[in-house]
């Protein structure tokens, strides 16, 4: 009995050890590899900061080019680079750029919040008109139903910076009803008023995809749990249609929403580096284009690691949800632990 008790034991704390590891483990080797991949990637590239900086300086000569490289580093093998990079970024020091000599931390940062603030609106606008837009689809009739199925797929079909070039050239440039450029007006006062605003085209445009693919997966699941047996039970007992919807339809369609947040997030850190080019707004993708031009090695090694370390605390946050929403999930966790 006191050995097949242990022997319980033994297991249970094996599980919740495994499971410490696949949560905590996981996303530090995706950072690491993540990194790795983006320094050998930016310094296999040709080019050279030094020769891009000093050119344009018009003091290139092998003398202080020398000295600009041994300054920065780039005098040494790769994986000496790397090791001190990593060195220094485990103490929360990203270097100081080599364009602007500027702390990459504060310049990082700042891109940060500005693209933050475009992911937040536009994700409100996505779920928000993308649930509803889903509910009212599987619930209309056949040929309105047909017609508003077939209303997601041109929000699918075309790339968010030519959604963001049309809505600037008819809210902007014709209708003249919304600002096309940048976070606040040169003029303006700065507020969160004219900050919002100039956040309405960008966050839209960024928005049209995330919006659509919501759409067509509460449609679908709405449908597809409107036919299981505890719907029909439900009906059955006379409970009120909009009860069944809001208490028992809505909150199992919802769960595809939750299950594929991590590609939603995926999709809009990569289209937030074209949606920021073509609305000049500074976030951090515009900032890692600037420094594939410059040769910003620093900044952009930085950025890069920032948006995969984004990427990992929000999908976390995905699954973190996911489970306290689905019940499957909190029981398997419980049997596991």
């Amino acid at each position: 009995m006191i050995s097949s008790l242990r022997t319980g034991a033994l297991h249970s704390q094996r599980r919740i050890a495994r499971r410490l590891i696949l949560t905590v483990g996981t996303p530090i080797a995706t950072l690491l590899g993540a990194s790795v991949v983006v320094f050998l990637a930016i310094h296999f590239v040709p080019g050279d900061p030094t020769e891009t900086l000093l050119s344009s300086a018009g003091r290139s000569n092998p003398a202080l080019v020398a000295q600009f490289r041994a300054a920065y580093g780039l005098d040494q093998p790769i994986w000496i680079q790397y090791g001190a990079w990593l060195g220094h970024v485990l103490t929360g020091d990203f270097g100081r750029s080599v364009v602007t000599d500027e702390r990459v931390t504060d310049i990082v940062w700042s891109r940060l919040r500005a693209t933050l603030l475009l992911g937040g609106v536009a994700s409100v606008i996505a779920l928000t008109a993308g649930i509803v837009f889903g509910m009212v689809a599987s619930y209309a009739s056949d040929r309105v139903g047909s017609t508003l199925k077939a209303i997601p797929l041109i929000g699918l079909a075309f790339p968010s910076f030519a959604i963001g070039i049309a809505l600037s050239f008819v809210f902007a440039v014709k209708l003249h009803l919304l600002p096309s450029s940048g976070m606040q007006s040169p003029i303006g006062s700065g507020d969160i008023g004219d900050v919002l605003v100039h956040t309405i085209l960008p966050a839209l445009a960024l928005s049209v995809y995330p919006a659509a693919f919501t759409a067509r997966l509460v449609q679908g699941s709405m449908e597809e749990v409107e036919g299981q047996d505890f719907v029909r039970t439900a009906k059955s007992l006379g409970i009120p249609g909009w009860r069944i919807t809001v208490q028992h339809v809505f909150p199992n369609a919802v769960l595809p929403v939750i299950t594929n947040g991590a590609v939603l997030i995926g999709y809009m850190l990569t289209a937030a580096v074209f949606v920021e080019q073509v609305f000049n707004w500074p976030g951090i993708g515009s900032m890692m284009v600037n420094a594939v031009l410059t040769r910003d090695y620093p900044v952009l090694e930085a950025g890069a690691l920032v948006v995969a370390l984004t990427y990992v605390l929000l999908s976390l946050g995905v699954d973190f949800l996911y489970g306290r929403v689905d019940p499957r999930v909190k029981v398997r966790r419980r049997q596991l632990a």
